[in-house]
């Protein structure tokens, strides 16, 4: 339970950072033109990057607490029977 707080607090001071400006913008572009070449879409440009890692990072944190919230689900579904 303590990990899934910190990571938490540490998604939101990535996003404080990013929203910021204290996280360059050419180090958000390198971490997102990674991502972006890994998945196989086409990176964004330059001044739309922190938008889109402030969507990413939205993302990563809905996926995460989804499948905590369905394992938690099927685990007391599991206990329960």
């Amino acid at each position: 339970m303590a990990g899934f707080v910190v990571f938490h607090i540490l998604i939101l001071l990535l996003g404080i950072g990013i929203v910021t400006r204290i996280v360059p913008t050419q180090l958000v572009s390198t971490m997102l033109g990674y991502l972006h070449n890994t998945i196989g879409i086409t990176t964004p440009p330059l001044e739309k990057m922190r938008m889109f890692a402030l969507i990413w990072l939205g993302s990563v944190i809905v996926i995460v607490d989804g499948c905590l919230l369905l394992l938690l689900f099927i685990t007391r579904l599991v206990n329960s029977g």
